[in-house]
Order: C-alpha cells, then sequence, then structure tokens
C-alpha cells in the first residue's frame, strides 16, 4: 500500500509540474496587422484557447503577409515566433522551400475541402479563404467596372489604391491574377496601361483600405468579401466589389508551425482548434472572409459578397519559379511613369 501511495504522490507532482508548466508556457503567434486589431479575429478566438488550453498566446503583428514570412525567414537561426498565421496559397511554395516551416497534418483536416488543400507536402493548414477584387464607392464611380478592361479607363485616372506585391499578399495577388488572364508576358501590357490609374501603391493592406475609407481613393484592391463589413459596421450599402468577367484569383490563407517551435505540441492543438466551430464561427465577420468549415452558416451581408463566375489558380510551383522576375518586372513599369 506504501508503495502505492508513494506511486500516487510521485504521479501527483508530474501531473503539478506539467500543469504549471503548461500555466507557465506561452503560444507566440506571428500575423498580419488585421488579424490582431481590435476588431480582428485573433481577440475573439485567443480568448477561447487560452481558456481551452490553460495557457498563454502572444500574437505579434508584422505588418502584412509578406512581412511576417519575412520576419520568420530572418529568425531561422533563433525562432522567436510557434505558430505563423497568414502564408497564403501563393506564398507557400517559397515559404516551404526556405526551410522555415514545421510540418503536421491536424487530426481533424478532413473539415477542409479537398479543392482548398493548397499544400501537398503538409506544411500547411488553410482556415479562410477568399477572391480579390475592386471595391468601389457606387455613388462616385457610375461605369460599369466588369473586366480588366474597365479598369484603363482614363476617367479612372488616379482613382486606385492598390498594394506592393513584395510585401503584402493582395498586392502579390494582384499580380498573379493579372498574370492568369493576360498569360506571360501579356500582363506587362496591361500594367503600363493601368498604371496611370494608379494614385498609390502602399506597403499593406490597411493603409489601402484607410485611404478609401477616408474618401481618398474611391477605389482599392481588397476582395470580393470586403462589401459586407461595410454593410455590416458602416451601414453603407454603396461600397461594391467589381465582379469580372474573366473571373478572380483566390487567395486561400494557412496556419503553420514555425521549424524549431519552442511550444511545437501548443502550436499543433491551436491549429486543430482552427477548424473547429469555436473559431471557424468567428470568420465571416471578424476576418471578412469565407471559412473552411462548411458547417459555418454565413452572415445576411453575405450577400454582398459575389461568388466569381470563374475562379483563377496559378500553379504553385509556377509561382515560385516565375514570382521575382514577374514582381522585377512589375517595379520597372511602375518606376517607369
Amino acid at each position: 500500500a506504501s508503495i502505492f501511495f508513494a506511486f500516487m504522490l510521485f504521479s501527483a507532482l508530474l501531473a503539478g509540474c506539467a500543469q504549471q508548466q503548461a500555466q507557465g508556457s506561452e503560444l507566440v503567434i506571428y500575423t498580419y496587422d488585421s488579424m490582431v486589431s481590435e476588431y480582428g479575429l485573433g481577440p475573439k478566438v485567443i480568448p477561447k484557447f487560452e481558456a481551452k488550453c490553460n495557457c498563454k498566446v502572444k500574437m505579434v503583428a508584422k505588418g502584412d503577409a509578406g512581412q511576417v514570412l519575412n520576419s520568420v525567414i530572418l529568425e531561422k537561426s533563433s525562432p522567436k515566433a510557434d505558430l505563423v498565421i497568414g502564408i497564403d496559397n501563393s506564398m507557400a511554395a517559397g515559404a516551404i522551400e526556405k526551410g522555415v516551416l514545421g510540418k503536421f497534418t491536424p487530426s481533424n483536416i478532413s473539415i477542409v475541402p479537398r479543392e482548398l488543400l493548397f499544400d501537398s507536402e503538409g506544411y500547411i493548414t488553410p482556415y479562410d479563404y477568399g477572391y480579390f477584387a475592386f471595391i468601389y464607392d457606387s455613388n462616385k464611380i457610375k461605369s460599369g467596372l466588369d473586366s480588366f478592361d474597365s479598369m484603363l479607363d482614363s476617367r479612372l485616372e488616379k482613382k486606385i489604391a492598390i498594394q506592393n506585391p513584395r510585401t503584402s499578399s493582395p498586392g502579390l495577388g494582384l499580380l498573379l491574377w493579372s498574370v492568369a488572364v493576360y498569360g506571360d508576358p501579356g500582363y506587362r501590357e496591361f500594367w503600363k496601361k493601368f498604371r496611370p490609374n494608379v494614385l498609390t501603391v502602399t506597403a499593406g493592406w490597411d493603409e489601402s483600405a484607410g485611404l478609401f475609407g477616408s474618401g481618398e481613393v474611391p477605389i482599392y484592391l481588397s476582395y470580393t468579401t470586403s462589401p459586407p463589413y461595410y454593410v455590416q459596421f458602416e451601414d453603407k450599402q454603396n461600397y461594391l466589389a467589381a465582379s469580372f468577367k474573366e473571373g478572380h484569383y483566390a487567395q486561400i490563407e494557412g496556419i503553420a508551425i514555425v521549424k524549431g517551435a519552442k511550444n511545437r505540441r501548443l502550436a499543433e492543438e491551436f491549429i486543430e482548434f482552427s477548424l473547429t466551430e469555436d473559431f471557424q464561427n468567428e470568420i465571416p465577420l471578424n476576418q471578412f472572409m469565407f471559412p473552411v468549415n462548411q458547417g459555418v452558416k454565413l452572415p445576411d451581408s453575405y450577400i454582398y459578397a459575389p461568388k466569381p463566375v470563374k475562379q483563377l489558380q496559378l500553379e504553385p510551383k509556377l509561382v515560385k519559379d516565375k514570382q521575382e522576375e514577374w514582381i522585377l518586372e512589375w517595379e520597372k513599369i511602375m518606376k517607369s511613369g
């Protein structure tokens, strides 16, 4: 009996240590600015996860998604983050090649529809998706924006804000979208004609959205799912997404473990949590993207989020191989004005 008692005491001590360890551990997540903002997804889902794991989560904003990945690459030899949120289908092949991510397949991965699983190597787990689109103020822009050609109208001169493909995932998305529509080298001609209509190229999405919100530009690059935000929170039904007959480029966002993460077990738990309805239910009205969990009911405001007639994608490997060349060409064209 005394041996049994000693064993039980020892087990209790071990459990106590484990619990203290869990309480003292802090999951560090690198992500983009809008995720951690007051109205972002982070503040809604992090407390739920902290209660579930009996741990602390520290979300660190690093700018736009491109800047998030750059931060992880810079810290490769001594990683400070456990998880990275926001690596999308366009950045995936490059991120994997840099060797900064750790492989992990969550046990509940079957929640994600097969067509959204963009990483066949098992590093990145999708959590939401959307489609790039130009958002416009229909009180100011009367002529129909229904194609890439319509964006070349001289009446739109200096009326559009876009993002830099080197630092921003929507910025890169627009460049890839133009390649998907016009091919290579055809996309260059589009950009030469489009350039006069661009007022500014911002480093990240937030700045472009701010210029649009303050009325400094009547058009900016965002997502088909952005109008529900303006309907839901600003009661504005005049901010619309232009539906292009050529189709829209899809963005699928994912979460990945940082290679060498100090809190790998917690990181794995968080990825599994990200696919549950506790997390996914918060996506439509906080992230303003479509949740990957098809069990989530979309709010009424999503009738303002047009479904593309055609979904466009480029092969991830092609993007990895050609992305730098396309960005350099884009920079040359944009600087020549």
